[in-house]
C-alpha cells in the first residue's frame, strides 16, 4: 500500500513550524509506526540535574521523571497554541534567558503567524542526553522528548523537544536559528 507524501506547500509549512516552534527539527515523516518509551517505574533513578538560575523559584518541585517532561512539552504546546507568551518564557531554559529578554521574546513571537499544534501523543523520551544549550557554551544533561503533534490541521508529525531540569522545574530550549531569529 502506497502513502501520501507531502506535497511541497506542505513540506514548506513545516519546514516554517519548525522555526517557530523553538523545537529541535521533525524526523522525516514516515509511515514507519513510531516506538512509545514506557514510563520509568519508581525505582528508577531520576537523572542529576544542574543547579542554575530559574525565572522564579518552584514552590511546589515537578517530578524528575521522563513522564513530566513530557508532561511539560505538552504544556508548552498549550501555551504556544495560546500565545502564552510570558508564561512561554518562564520556562525557557535559565542559559537562554540571559541572551534574550522576555520583551523580546514576546514581541518576537507577536510579529510572526503561528501554527496551531494538537498534541496526538507521546512517542518517546530518552533522559540523560548531554546537551549543548543553543547559543550558549553550557552542556546539560536534557531528556529529549519526541511527540506526535498535528500542525494546523494539515499533517501529524514528530516534532522533539530538549527539556532540561532546573531548580525543581522542566524548561524547554529554543533552536539555534530560533534564538537567533528573536535577538534580531
Amino acid at each position: 500500500m502506497r502513502h501520501p507524501t507531502p506535497s511541497t506547500s506542505t513540506f514548506a509549512l513545516l519546514l516554517a513550524v519548525v522555526a517557530l516552534s523553538g523545537c529541535a527539527a521533525p524526523a522525516p515523516v514516515t509511515s514507519a509506526p513510531v516506538a512509545v518509551t514506557p514510563p520509568p517505574t519508581s525505582a528508577s533513578t531520576p537523572p542529576a540535574s544542574l543547579p542554575t538560575e530559574s525565572a522564579e523559584p518552584s514552590s511546589t518541585a515537578q517530578p524528575q521523571t521522563r513522564a513530566a517532561a513530557a508532561a511539560a512539552f505538552e504544556t508548552w504546546v498549550k501555551q504556544f497554541n495560546a500565545e502564552q507568551w510570558d508564561e512561554h518564557y518562564a520556562t525557557l531554559v535559565g542559559a537562554q534567558r540571559k541572551l534574550i529578554s522576555a520583551k523580546q521574546y514576546a514581541a518576537c513571537r507577536n510579529k510572526k503567524t503561528t501554527p496551531t499544534f494538537k498534541w496526538i501523543r507521546t512517542a518517546s523520551t530518552k533522559p540523560n542526553v548531554i546537551t549543548r544549550i543553543p547559543g550558549t557554551s553550557v552542556k546539560a544533561p536534557a531528556t529529549v522528548v519526541v511527540a506526535r503533534l498535528r500542525v494546523s490541521n494539515a499533517v501529524t508529525m514528530p516534532v522533539s523537544a530538549h527539556m532540561f531540569y532546573e531548580d525543581g522545574a522542566w524548561h524547554w530550549s529554543m533552536t539555534k536559528e530560533n534564538l537567533a531569529g528573536c535577538k534580531k
